[in-house]
């Protein structure tokens, strides 16, 4: 069986299908997951965690939609999502760079803070966009960090496949600064107290918002974009949303 038939077989692009022995009408579906990046979305035991999985699982769960994370490396989520193998993958940068690649739903997931980092030898001066030009930047496989950045042909960039490798990388001296978002360097430097004490935060490329980005080629993607959008809705009235976010504060 193919990947596409093999995620869920049912009524809407091969994805949704009512849930079997259930009292209620309930809608399955499959979307992929981020596996490597907490605080937000990661997998412990072969389980999805983190800040980000659980509002999608609590948006869905209001919209009356089962669902069914698949933990995947991002890189690999992504070219799923734009092959229309998979409805929909998470955490997705929006900006006019991936704006005409996916549908979105309307209000962001989350926003967060895009953080450049600097060797704790170096000098202390505050780091902007433009004094990035002409040096080695670390960044992730697959990861977005904006137009500006992206966008500009004179930024060297040196792609690893983590974060915790782009700030091993700078550690040794292999680039001269790392792009990472700031809570995921703050978990990584908790997780790896050596490395912590040879990387610190010298500025701020910005602050983004991020979203589940749905596939253009998948079947149902746009109504299943229509359902998550209520859902978050729905869990940032009644409170779910800031009770989540309270426990990863």
């Amino acid at each position: 069986m193919s990947f596409r038939r093999a995620l869920v077989l049912g009524s809407i692009g091969s994805v949704l299908l009512p849930a079997a022995h259930a009292k209620t009408s309930m809608i399955k579906v499959q979307i992929g997951a981020e596996d490597d990046w907490r605080p937000y979305a990661y997998t412990l035991a072969g389980k999805p965690m983190g800040f980000s999985v659980e509002l999608v699982q609590a948006a869905w769960a209001a919209a009356g939609v089962e669902v069914e994370l698949v933990a995947l490396p991002y890189a690999r989520c992504m070219r799923e999502v734009e092959a229309g193998k998979l409805p929909a993958c998470f955490n997705t940068l929006r900006d006019a760079r991936t704006e005409d690649k996916y549908l979105w739903h309307r209000q962001p997931l989350f926003r967060a803070r895009i953080g450049i980092y600097g060797r704790t030898d170096g000098p202390s001066d505050q780091v902007s966009l433009q004094s990035l030009n002409g040096k080695r930047i670390g960044v992730t496989n697959g990861y977005d960090y904006g137009s500006a950045f992206d966008d500009d042909p004179a930024m060297v960039r040196d792609v690893a496949n983590s974060d915790l490798t782009s700030l091993r990388k700078l550690a040794a001296g292999r680039v001269d600064y790392a792009l990472v978002y700031d809570r995921v360097a703050n978990e990584i430097a908790v997780n790896n107290l050596a490395l912590a004490q040879q990387f610190r935060l010298r500025g701020t490329l910005q602050e983004v918002s991020l979203y589940v980005s749905f596939s253009k080629r998948f079947e149902g993607a746009a109504a299943l974009a229509q359902k998550f959008d209520a859902g978050l809705e729905t869990i940032r009235k009644n409170g779910e949303y800031a009770r989540i976010e309270a426990r990863w504060r």
